[in-house]
């Protein structure tokens, strides 16, 4: 019986026993929008880089390769110096009158080690040292403190400040050891109409002289204490109501300092003016 297809019918989807893939309509669309796809997208993606702005050079990146270390190493140094070496040496490191020396560009600084650096930052210089010109203590450890791992990043930041193509900073102005009248310019600021003047005489200036400038083995010098130049009023007033034993670990000259200066009967108001007539006198020396 012959078998016959009927008008208007679809034909078998198989033909000779094999399937037949139906056409796709929309295959042509799909291989244009994929290669479309994959040429523009990465060009999209380059002008979005290219109009981005450029990453930052992170800071001392210079310094860091010719000194062989990461630059982080010079700025956490960085941070440490300003924190705690800054009140005496200047924030940029060129030094405070009659205070810390000039760091940057050191003639000292390049002369010394990282070790006798670091040494020198642990051990500190206090006035009576014969290195000592400047006549102001060097606290060890800084003005904070510091512990060891934060005072080596120090010394990394002090070899970045240094330009051996640049001249070496005088220290003429510090080296008041090696002027016959640098003791006499230092003790001859007195201020004898100042109110706290004579309160200061008969309570302080047994161990630290008239005039603040310290009495070696007694007294530190007053008139160069980054401690002085960055306490409040207040802190002052409590710090000398309280005093420092010899036990005390930031006391550095083995010599007790008394509550009050040893003087009991004396008041805060008078005590405002005692810390009145050393800002005074600091403030004159420093020519501000």
């Amino acid at each position: 019986m012959t078998s016959t297809r009927i008008r208007g019918t679809n034909p078998s989807p198989q033909q000779n026993g094999q399937k037949v893939r139906p056409s796709d309509p929309y295959r042509w669309h799909s291989i244009v929008a994929s290669f479309m796809s994959m040429v523009t997208i990465p060009a999209m993606l380059a002008i979005v880089a290219g109009a981005l702005p450029p990453q930052p050079v992170p800071a001392w990146s210079a310094e860091a390769v010719s000194l062989g270390i990461e630059p982080l190493d010079i700025s956490r140094g960085e941070v440490t110096y300003r924190s705690s070496c800054a009140v005496c040496h200047g924030q940029n490191g060129d030094g405070m009158h009659l205070m810390g020396k000039p760091l940057r560009n050191s003639a000292f600084v390049q002369s010394q080690t990282d070790d006798e650096l670091f040494r020198l930052l642990v051990d500190g210089r206090p006035i009576n040292d014969p290195l000592n010109t400047s006549g102001a203590l060097m606290p060890p450890r800084g003005a904070r403190n510091v512990d060891n791992v934060r005072l080596s990043k120090v010394v990394h930041y002090l070899r970045a400040i240094q330009d051996e193509n640049a001249p070496t900073a005088s220290t003429e102005a510090w080296n008041l050891k090696d002027r016959q009248d640098g003791a006499a310019t230092v003790a001859s600021v007195k201020l004898e109409e100042h109110a706290g003047f004579e309160l200061f005489v008969a309570s302080c200036s047994a161990c630290h002289g008239e005039g603040a400038q310290g009495i070696e083995n007694q007294g530190l010098p007053l008139i160069t204490s980054g401690f002085v130049r960055g306490a409040t009023d207040k802190e002052l007033i409590t710090f000398i109501k309280s005093g420092r034993p010899i036990w005390d670990a930031n006391n550095t000259t083995g010599i007790d300092m008394p509550p009050k200066g040893g003087n009991p009967a004396i008041t805060d108001e008078q005590l405002q003016s005692i810390v009145d007539y050393i800002k005074a006198v600091q403030k004159e020396a420093m020519g501000s």
